[in-house]
């Protein structure tokens, strides 16, 4: 028997055992331990070439399983693995080679650190989009789930809190540095934190989650296409061409410039 790891659904919010969440799905070729940056905002600041700071930054080890953690009971795993995982998969992992095999050509095309890269997909993007929520609602541990947990644990359902949340989604191209944070913190304008979203970025995705607050921060995190309507797409696959900006390395952009600090 493996240890036992007690806590809260990150989406039902039931309390028992939780399972081990993949963060991407295991079958992206997520199952291999990594190392952690123990101070990620320092190593950002650092303004020495990546190979010579890489070579100062303190780790710790990671899960051996791979990246995520444990977040979710059995019940709401196997459920987003059945529903949604599948249609998220293939998609990803397309991308991943595509990166891959014109690697060098994208990093000698970009500006500013990114490029816009048209793409064409025929995925559910309905059910894709869910599987990114799910993901999402594991990184915040649950912050969240009272606003998720009917349009998650129902596969048909549709009820998206539009008012309240956008997502934002982005081309990755960092092989060396993912990012997964949990809570990001802005400052308003009476001085007090507030949190704003939530964000995952692992090579060939990132994904970005905003809370809306009508402040002027959320405006600025843009930084990639908006698939928050994807809730209204057909439940089956379909073709769609659109541009897809794409980082060429890890960066806080646009957090700093927008007030907002990230936070493990």
């Amino acid at each position: 028997m493996g240890k036992a790891h007690p806590g809260i659904c990150c989406v039902c919010g039931k309390s028992g055992n939780l399972t081990f969440e993949h963060i991407p799905p295991q079958k992206t070729n997520n199952t291999h331990q990594i190392k952690k940056i123990i101070d990620p905002i320092a190593f950002f600041e650092d303004e020495k070439e990546f190979n010579e700071k890489i070579k100062e930054v303190k780790f710790k080890l990671g899960n051996q399983k791979g990246m995520g953690d444990f977040t979710l009971c059995s019940h709401c795993n196997n459920y987003f693995g059945g529903q949604y995982a599948n249609e998220f998969i293939p998609f990803y992992n397309e991308l991943a080679d595509f990166f891959k095999r014109n690697y060098y050509e994208i990093i000698n095309r970009s500006n500013a650190g990114y490029l816009d890269i048209n793409i064409q997909a025929n995925i559910n993007f309905f059910r894709f989009q869910k599987q990114v929520v799910s993901m999402l609602m594991s990184t915040s541990k649950g912050v969240y789930k009272d606003y998720f947990k009917d349009y998650l644990l129902d596969a048909k359902n549709t009820n998206f809190p539009t008012k309240k949340f956008k997502i934002i989604m982005n081309g990755y191209l960092d092989f060396n540095v993912f990012r997964m944070n949990g809570q990001m913190i802005g400052v308003n304008l009476s001085g007090g934190s507030e949190i704003v979203g939530s964000e995952i970025q692992v090579f060939p995705l990132g994904f970005t989650l905003i809370e809306l607050n009508g402040s002027e921060k959320e405006k600025n995190i843009n930084s990639g296409l908006d698939i928050t309507n994807w809730f209204d797409a057909k439940d089956c696959q379909q073709k769609k061409e659109f541009s897809l900006r794409t980082y060429t390395k890890s960066q806080p952009f646009p957090y700093y410039i927008s007030g907002v600090i990230p936070t493990p």
